[in-house]
């Protein structure tokens, strides 16, 4: 045995020292210790995940004498139901989960990108609905879900139509003939292209080309039974010094996959099952059937644990992140952390925190429990109390019927008697049993109680106010505070998703295309360039709950009514938008933000004919002011003419005087006698 333990010991040291040339790579010996020393904790968890499996499956866990009743009433299943579809809902109810924020103004159109790039990705490369389903089912179900983050890249070849150009004067020059030829160009200007020598496309042809066939982000929702991550984290996954990832695969997995190495080592032993003795893998919630197994060793299953930690590879004293895979005592895979930002490639989610620092989270089975196995209790001593009584059997007093008769009664034919007793004392037919109201109440009891554990309303009757009064007050904090604690709980969820949208987002700044084509519409396309995707960003996804949809809608329509048509339709169109959101309406949504009113044809020509008599009057108006204009001009003239005419009566007046006063004076008359004597 000791001699085997050793073999073991130097195969897994020189199947490690094949793979890298470090100074000091771990061996597998050195990372099973880091497993085995993680163990105890991790049982902790493994045993918490089985019992609520267990109450979730209603699987009893005592033993029941024979011919007694076995039920047991899934209690946890049903609240359950109720939770999936509600936490679902508001991650599938829109086609863009998440909205990218530039940090600083330079990263704007990166943002833009990025959260094309992101959206289109969940939409067409990732499973949206599969992944969400069994993202919400396993935190429900377990209370923890653990995403691991993968890229999957295939290259492959491609037939695509290229274009020929001439290569030679010659080609170019028979080219121009032909095209001269057919009429689709003028010798004039075949001139200039011939005299530049720029080769021409003269066809296409079908070539091979190697392209990118698969290249995209892989999201696997891990059993955390299976993922055993540092107990010394402190409940924080990102100070994690390891966390190990045990899966099931095959040998012709791994030779496909170029990443692994030393498969020619793997020991016959780990092909008969000899991998499940180091450790228990366990199977998801829907088990495989355990009798199957394949027969050939290509397909024969095989456990590998996958090793993400640090380590100090350069013996140097500062470690390192690193990835390493083993199967049995054999390391099949030794490098460093290929993920950009050099962090495990794993998402903890906790659906509800715990009391205490870990990273798993409690589920509400753990919850429910106690009042699952006091109802399946009740409920089975009512079933052995129905069915363990003679129910509708008769019985007949021994004297009151002979033979011949007890024989026509049997087959239902009139009968004789006799009359030892009154008939009635003399027959007796058994029922069944009265149910206990103390029964039924306590059942009502413990399902009220599980309602207020979990604030999950049930199918009939459901969450009351009647504990905070019987009042609409008191529905409504009931309500509320249901609607807040499963709002808490989508907080949760979507931190965990927006973790994921990060990763993927530094995973597409390297492994993405060097282009890639985004649909924004049905018919508008645009292009993203890899080199353009670095730059700071913050991720935020919003979700809500529908009773908080609901309220914010009905107040919405309220804000509408309030205001009647004294708000612009454009502003109207706002809010109609918001409210076919939040109902849930994306189509309705749509058709009102791209509706436009038609403008009614009366109407219309009633305006323009009120535009054309305001023209008129406006005309009419300048055409007065004109008038008036000349008006006053005319009137300055004549003021002009009168003034002309005053000044010459005025004129006319001093001369007339002027000659009175000569004449009076006699100066008229000296005049015309000098006049005389000078003549």
């Amino acid at each position: 045995m000791d001699n085997e333990y050793t073999t073991n010991y130097v195969v897994g040291i020189e199947s490690a020292k094949k793979l890298v040339d470090w100074n000091n790579p771990p061996s597998v010996r050195d990372l099973k210790q880091d497993l085995a020393e993680a163990k105890s904790n991790h049982d902790l968890h493994v045993n918490k995940v089985n019992e609520s499996l267990t109450a979730l499956r209603g699987e009893l866990k005592i033993k029941i004498k024979e011919g007694r009743s076995r039920v047991q009433p899934k209690l946890v299943r049903k609240q359950n139901e109720w939770r999936y579809s509600a936490l679902e809902e508001p991650f599938l109810s829109t086609d863009d989960m998440f909205i990218v924020n530039p940090v600083t103004y330079k990263d704007v159109e990166a943002a833009k990108q990025n959260m094309l790039i992101l959206n289109k990705q969940f939409r067409t490369d990732i499973p949206k609905v599969k992944f969400i389903n069994k993202y919400i089912r396993t935190a429900v179900n377990t209370g923890t879900v653990i995403v691991k983050l993968n890229w999957e890249y295939e290259k492959g070849m491609v037939t695509e139509e290229v274009p020929v150009y001439t290569k030679t004067p010659e080609e170019l020059y028979a080219a121009l003939q032909q095209k001269i030829n057919a009429g689709q160009m003028t010798e004039e200007e075949a001139i200039p292209v011939m005299e530049s020598g720029q080769p021409i496309q003269i066809g296409v042809e079908s070539r091979e080309v190697e392209e990118d066939v698969i290249n995209r982000p892989v999201l696997q929702v891990k059993d955390s039974r299976n993922v055993i991550i540092d107990p010394s984290c402190e409940g924080d996954i990102d100070n994690a010094q390891f966390i190990i990832d045990i899966f099931l695969t095959d040998l012709s997995t791994l030779k496909k996959d170029s990443r692994y190495s030393n498969l020619d080592l793997i020991s016959e032993n780990q092909f008969n099952g000899a991998s499940l003795d180091d450790y228990q893998y366990y199977d998801t919630e829907y088990k495989t059937d355990p009798n199957f197994k394949f027969q050939d060793k290509p397909r024969k299953k095989l456990v590998a644990y996958e090793y993400w930690g640090y380590w100090d590879i350069n013996g140097d004293g500062i470690v390192k992140p690193i990835v390493a895979t083993w199967i049995g005592d054999v390391m099949i895979r030794l490098e460093e952390n290929p993920y950009p930002d050099k962090k495990l490639p794993f998402v903890v989610v906790q659906y509800l925190p715990p009391d205490h620092d870990t990273v798993y989270g409690d589920s509400d089975a753990s919850l429910l429990k106690e009042n699952q196995d006091i109802i399946g209790a009740i409920s089975r001593s009512i079933i052995d109390l129905i069915g363990r009584s003679a129910n509708a059997q008769q019985g007949v007093r021994k004297d009151l019927l002979d033979p011949i008769n007890r024989d026509r009664f049997n087959k239902g034919m009139d009968f004789e008697y006799n009359p030892v007793t009154n008939i009635e004392n003399a027959l007796y037919m058994t029922h069944i049993p009265e149910v206990p109201r103390s029964a039924l109440e306590l059942i009502q009891l413990q399902n009220s109680e599980a309602e207020a554990l979990t604030g999950v309303k049930a199918f009939t009757g459901g969450i009351s106010g009647d504990a905070l009064g019987s009042s609409v007050g008191g529905i409504r904090s009931a309500l509320d505070a249901t609607a807040k604690r499963e709002l808490g709980i989508l907080r949760r969820l979507s931190d965990g998703l927006k973790e994921i949208g990060k990763k993927i987002i530094a995973m597409n700044s390297v492994w993405l295309s060097d282009e890639e084509i985004i649909r924004i519409t049905d018919d508008d396309f645009v292009a993203i360039k890899r080199s353009d995707l670095a730059g700071n960003f913050d991720l935020s996804l919003t979700v809500s709950t529908a009773e908080m949809d609901n309220q914010k809608a009905s107040e919405l329509a309220f804000m509408l009514q309030t205001t009647g048509n004294s708000l612009p339709f454009d502003i109207t169109k706002i809010i109609l938008t918001k409210i076919a959101d939040l109902r849930k309406l994306p189509d309705l949504s749509k058709m009102i933000a791209d509706y436009q009113p038609q403008p009614d044809p009366l109407e219309q020509q009633k305006a323009q004919l009120e535009i054309e008599l305001l023209k008129a009057q406006i005309a009419n108006e300048k055409a007065k002011a004109n008038e008036n204009a000349v008006d006053v001009q005319l009137k300055a003239a004549k003021t002009q003419s009168e003034l002309a005419k005053a000044g010459k009566l005025s004129s006319e007046k001093d001369r007339v005087d002027l000659d009175y006063v000569e004449q009076a004076t006699g100066l008229t008359q000296d005049r015309e006698l000098e006049k005389q004597m000078v003549g």
